[in-house]
This record gives C-alpha cells, structure tokens and sequence, in this order.
C-alpha cells in the first residue's frame, strides 16, 4: 500500500503458479507487461496472465493509502504584553499514529503548548510512516499600556480645586 497520501510508492507482486510457462502479463493498455508493479498510486490494478497454452487467469489488487495528514490549531493569545500566557491546542487527524512533534531546535517534542510569548511557531508533525506536515500558528499579545496625565494643581492651600485627566492607550479595553 501507499504510506503516505497521495504517494505513488504502491507495489503488486504476483506469485503465478500452474499453468504452463512461460507467462505473459496485461495490465492493461499503455501500462507495463512486466510480472511486478512498483511506484503505484491509490487505486485498483487488474492482470490477465496468460500461459504457454492461452489459458488465462484474471486478478484485481489493490492499493490503498491513509488519509491525508491534517493539521489544525487553537491558539489563545497573550494576554498582557510582554508576558507569556499563549498556548496552542495542535489537532492531528489522518497519516498513521504514533506522530511526533518537531517545533525546532530546542524546543519540547509534544503536541500542545502553552506558556508562550508573543510570536510565530511552526510544528513539523510526522507520522508512523514519515509523512510530515508544518503548521505555522501565530500568537498575539495586545499593545503595552500606556498611561498619560495632565493635572492641575490646587489653586489654594486647602482648597480641592485640583484635577488629573488620565489618557489610556493600549491593552485591552475595558
């Protein structure tokens, strides 16, 4: 079978007994005449064999392939600049399982993440049969908060004339 989706790495290997050799093989027109088939994609392949005295004897293989290797991600952003509370939920679906999980050099080799900073993070996941997969997933922060003021002072000693107007700019309102 093929390992990988879409693959063309399928084989049909013919064992033919009885009959009187020498045998001749059909797969069918344009395809080769050869006994064994290699580099074959998903799908049905049919052979007629036939021997020295014409008698002919017909069989069908076929070749199937896993689904294909599916990546998703939910990513929670930070939540305050500079910090680092992102986290990603990575989903894997079709290939072959076990997977495992490559996000660079240095880096842990498991699924989810969390604890993140602000930025990007691409996953290599690779299944039992090496078929591979990347995923970029990008984590935002919010802009640092800013905080401005115009006062005004008391205008008496003892008065309460004073004032503070506060301008807010950045994070997350409200």
């Amino acid at each position: 079978n093929v390992l990988c989706n879409g693959g063309n790495n399928g084989t049909v290997t013919l064992t033919v007994t009885g009959g009187v050799a020498p045998y001749t093989y059909n797969w069918g027109a344009g395809q080769p005449t050869t006994k064994d088939r290699t580099g074959l994609s998903a799908g049905t392949y049919t052979v007629i064999v036939t021997d020295a005295n014409g008698c002919t004897k017909t069989i069908s293989a076929v070749i199937s392939e896993p689904a294909a290797l599916s990546l998703t991600a939910t990513q929670v952003d930070v939540l305050c600049n500079g910090a680092s509370t992102g986290s990603i939920d990575l989903s894997v679906t079709g290939g072959v399982a076990p997977y495992t999980y490559d996000w660079g050099a240095g880096q842990p080799t498991i699924q989810d993440r969390t604890g993140l900073a602000a930025g990007t993070y691409t996953v290599i996941v690779t299944d039992f049969n090496k078929c591979s997969k990347s995923l970029s997933v990008i984590i935002a922060q919010p802009t640092a908060l800013v905080l401005s003021s115009t006062q005004v002072n008391v205008l008496c000693n003892g008065a309460s004339t004073g004032s503070i107007d506060l301008t807010v700019n950045g994070g997350v309102a409200p």
